[in-house]
């Protein structure tokens, strides 16, 4: 039976037969090697004070038996230790005995030799001292092998016992020997029974290993016919479950091309026939998509084999993927595009809300461009000039679109669409314009540091485009302005171009190259190439919330509360910025874009006469706040230090997108941030929080 169990193996797969045949092998080892002990130490020739031929003894305790050895043999007492594992079998003293004769020993030489394995010991020696005294020496030793399994630092305290005995002893007599064991009997055992005894136990233990072999193999073989069938088992109900979800997706993919159909003939209405081409191929793309389907399904759901109906299953629904999602993307824009046109009039009136925003920006916008004008070189303002005209320009173009959309509403609702996006994309773009005049002071007060920090952030992504394998049709004219841009910077760094045209070419180049780069970068790079853009973004608008901050500060009489509340949408723009930074840097960068925006439209709102208090009269002392040798100071150092305290990094993403401050772009929401923490304290989150205690 066990035979059987062990070697009929004709049946099973090679995997399992070669398992089979290894854990045979290992075992047998395994067996072999607990039976080779018996047989590795057989009587040798010595020379040496010790002989360790295993390595047993430590480095340490071999010099200590070398020690006491030397100390025998000045005493005119040569003594020689071997340190083996066992005897092979045979009697200790016949051991020891057989390694004197074999060795070239002087008369009076005594041999001690030690089984640490087998536990046994024994001394001997040819005209040495007497029996007695070599019986002693033994006994001594004894007394210091008491370890279980024996040690190596207690062998060396044996000898060490050995040796003292043995030298403070008795003279040298007639030949004799003496040999001894760790067992309680005091004089010599039976050694060959106790060799009849082990290797009976070997036997046992042999037949007892090969019982384990067969029973470990024959549960092994259980286990295997298990896992087949419990393999088999997960297979199948693995295909059932696809089969399943292939019946279920082929009826939402049949139904969905029923649906779509419908929706063609409203859709080709709504939004003419070229408008549509592209639904009406993906419609048909579907219908081919199904009709397939259902022919795999029947031989799917006839299919014996688990492994040919899960084949089946998935192509059927890799097949309805290929085909079903594209449809639904038309299907979700044409819906988006519904979407859009009912609520056209709600859109046209909030554009027309932002429009008079944005016309509102422009009158300060050319204030501020005015007062700056005062402050720096008309060099330095160049490119600024003309960005009223081309702002006023805009808005124009926008209101004429609005009046468009909004006529056309009623009759022509995709003309109307159209209208109402050129006038956002004009609003949008009339924004920059008066965005880079309210942000030119800020940028000048440090503009050399800016266009040094925005030259190195560029050079880095033109190394990167040599890096990475970018395509040279697409990048070489996009290196070309980014350098450009670094030789227009290095001109207005040595004061003979214009530094503010200068630094938002740097920008809009090393956006562009961003853009071009970013499939090609790792999202570990992505990530820290936005973290490194949000940083500098929040360090600007850090500077310039600061300098708003003052600037409110020493006016207060003079602020409104509009004002102060564009400096709190900035200032909570600027706290959401700081949370973002670790998980969204992208979202941090637009809050701090528009709490930058909103702090250079603080700065660039003029300042009204409304007298020195509440319901008092104005003192008529021409001064903003009724102080006018303060004010005269907050102003000096405002234009002489404001943006110096900070390093201020590039801006990379400051394109447009920033709002004017009216507050109806900003990702902020335009209000204060409830419930959340801010920069310099933590309020909870969404409701009342307390803590309590007793002494």
């Amino acid at each position: 039976m066990v035979y059987v169990d062990l070697f009929a193996t004709s049946q099973e797969d090679p995997v399992t037969r070669i398992r089979r045949f290894s854990l045979i092998a290992v075992l047998t080892a395994i067996l072999l090697a607990l039976g080779l002990p018996a047989l590795a130490a057989s009587p040798m020739t010595i020379s040496d004070s010790v002989t360790d031929p295993d390595g047993w003894l430590s480095s340490a305790d071999r010099s200590t038996i070398e020690s006491a050895t030397s100390r025998a043999a000045s005493s005119g007492k040569p003594v020689k230790v071997v340190v083996v594992a066992n005897f092979s079998g045979t009697d200790a003293n016949s051991w020891c005995q057989q390694t004197v004769e074999r060795s070239s020993l002087t008369n009076g030489t005594v041999v001690y030799v030690i089984a640490y394995d087998q536990r046994r010991d024994a001394a001997c020696s040819y005209n040495g001292p007497s029996g007695t005294s070599l019986q002693s020496a033994v006994r001594a030793s004894e007394a210091q092998l008491t370890p279980n399994p024996l040690t190596s630092s207690a062998v060396a305290n044996g000898v060490n016992a050995f040796v003292n005995t043995l030298v403070s002893g008795t003279s040298n007599s007639g030949s004799s020997s003496t040999n001894s064991s760790y067992s309680s009997n005091p004089g010599a055992t039976d050694d060959d029974g106790s060799s009849l005894i082990s290797l009976s136990v070997m036997f046992l233990l042999l037949v007892g290993g090969v019982i384990a072999i067969a029973i470990a193999v024959a549960r092994s073989s259980r286990r295997n016919r298990l896992a087949a069938q419990q393999a088999a088992q997960v297979d199948a109900e693995s295909a059932a479950r696809a089969a399943q979800e292939a019946n279920r997706q082929l009826l939402s993919a049949d139904e969905q091309v029923r649906t779509a159909t419908d929706e063609l003939n409203y859709a080709r209405a709504q939004f003419g026939l070229n408008s549509t081409d592209e639904f009406a191929r993906a419609i048909e793309a579907g219908k081919a998509a199904v009709s397939r389907g259902f022919s795999a399904q029947a031989q799917m759901n006839s299919a014996t084999a688990p492994a040919e109906q899960l084949r089946l299953a998935t192509a059927i629904m890799q097949d309805l993927g290929a085909n079903m999602n594209p449809l639904s993307t038309i299907q979700a824009s044409f819906a988006t595009k519904r979407a859009e046109q009912a609520s056209l009039p709600e859109r046209i009136a909030e554009a027309r809300e932002r429009l008079a925003e944005e016309l509102t920006d422009l009158e300060r916008a050319k204030s501020e461009l005015a007062s700056i004008s005062t402050l720096y070189p008309a060099q330095m303002l160049a490119s600024l000039q003309d960005n009223p005209e081309q702002a006023a320009a805009l808005l124009t173009s926008a209101r004429t679109a609005l009046d468009t959309a909004e006529a056309s509403a009623p009759t022509d609702r995709a003309h109307a669409a159209s209208a109402l996006d050129t006038a956002l994309r004009a609003l949008t773009m009339a924004n920059h314009q008066t965005d880079a005049i309210f942000s030119a002071k800020s940028d000048l007060d440090a503009i050399r540091d800016r266009l040094v920090s925005a030259i190195s952030s560029i050079s880095s992504d033109i190394t990167d485009v040599n890096e990475l394998n970018t395509d040279p049709a697409v990048f070489n004219p996009l290196v070309a302005d980014a350098h450009a841009a670094i030789a227009e910077a290095q001109a207005a760094l040595a004061n003979t171009g214009d530094p503010l045209a200068a630094l938002e070419h740097l920008r809009m180049s090393e956006a562009t190259l961003d853009a071009a780069l970013e499939p090609l970068r790792t999202k570990e790079e992505a990530y820290e190439k936005a973290r490194t853009a949000a940083e500098a973004q929040i360090s600007l608008a850090e500077s310039a919330v600061s300098q708003a901050e003052r600037y409110v500060q020493g006016r207060r009489g003079a602020i409104d509360l509009d004002l102060r509340s564009t400096l709190n949408n900035a200032e909570t723009a600027l706290s959401t910025a700081r949370r973002s930074l670790e998980d969204d840097p992208e979202a941090a960068s637009t809050h701090a874009m528009n709490a930058r925006a909103l702090a250079d439209s603080v700065m660039a709102t003029p300042i009204q006469n409304f007298g020195g208090s509440w319901g008092q009269p104005t003192t008529g002392n021409g001064s903003y706040t009724g102080s006018s040798l303060g004010d005269f100071l907050l102003w000096s150092t405002l234009f002489s230090n404001s943006g110096s305290r900070h390093h201020d990094d590039f801006d990379p993403f400051h394109s447009g997108s920033s709002s004017s401050g009216s507050g109806w772009s900003f990702a902020s929401g335009g209000g204060s941030d409830w419930g959340s923490s801010s920069s310099s304290s933590d309020w909870g989150s969404g409701g009342w929080s307390s803590a309590s205690g007793s002494f």
